[in-house]
């Protein structure tokens, strides 16, 4: 089932979109009664990379996941939370490089937010989910408790999970360790809609603090829509490649929403 939907996902990204038509017009092109149409496929790979670099079409999809979540700027300790959940992205076990260089930049974003949020809130403890990704790795969990020790901050406080792979093993796993008490959820900004919907859907009581905020940098909420229309303009006036790998990120996202919807976890 895994190998379906990451197999789906990768056929229907936008970068899988353009490397299929691309190689499906390279291939028709070899024969003389196809050609034609092996040009428009090429042509279409050709348009649609111009449409995903030079137009603004990824923040504005990632603004759509964002905006529900403003940040945290300060946990409010009236809530009742005590308890900071950061969720691992990615990272690697490599004994000659300092902790810094072992785990993805998402991760450490989303570490030094939840280090941000246990430095404002008074008694709180740190819980890293994150299982193994790697074969003979441990735990991106592991990494993370290192990276946060080497912060300063004592054993005591620092709380491990380490067998979840997913968003949904991340959050049924912390639901073993905290119960159903109020907690602060750290998370890429974009992935908060679906790891909010799922923690909800596990009748837990998530407070949502987005990491690695990217689309409301451009885009933030209440703008006008004279605001909007020049920005959009700016948009198309700076072309960026890394907007392939956010269209991709947005992608992962809508499409993760809809998986989870279908196997009833949001």
């Amino acid at each position: 089932m895994t190998i379906l939907k990451e197999s789906l996902e990768a056929c229907f990204s936008p970068i899988g979109v353009m490397t299929v038509l691309l190689a499906a017009g390279l291939l028709a092109t070899r024969f003389r009664r196809q050609s034609r149409v092996g040009r428009h496929l090429v042509w279409g790979a050709v348009w649609l990379y111009i449409a995903f670099v030079f137009t603004p079409l990824a923040e504005i999809l990632l603004s759509n996941l964002e905006r529900p979540f403003p940040p945290m700027l300060h946990p409010d300790a009236s809530a009742g939370a005590r308890t900071i959940v950061i969720l691992s992205a990615y990272g690697e076990d490599h004994p000659f490089l300092p902790v810094t260089s072992e785990i993805s930049g998402e991760t450490i974003s989303r570490i030094v937010e939840g280090l941000r949020l246990y430095h404002e809130l008074p008694g709180a403890r740190l819980v890293v989910s994150g299982g193994v990704v790697r074969k003979g790795d441990p735990p991106v969990a592991n990494l993370m408790a290192e990276f946060i020790r080497a912060m300063g901050v004592p054993e005591r406080d620092i709380v491990i999970e380490g067998h979840s792979l997913t968003t949904y093993e991340n959050l049924v796993e912390v639901k073993k360790i905290i119960g159903t008490a109020p907690f602060i959820l750290v998370t890429t900004a974009c992935d908060l809609r679906r790891a909010m919907a799922v923690a909800r859907k596990l009748e837990m009581k998530p407070l949502a603090a987005p990491a690695a905020i990217w689309a409301a940098q451009h885009y933030p909420a209440g703008m006008s829509w004279l605001e909007w229309a020049w920005k959009l303009l700016e948009g198309v006036a700076t072309p960026s490649t890394d907007r392939l790998g956010y269209l991709q990120r947005a992608n992962h996202e809508y499409l993760g929403f809809l998986w989870y919807r279908i196997l009833g976890r949001v």
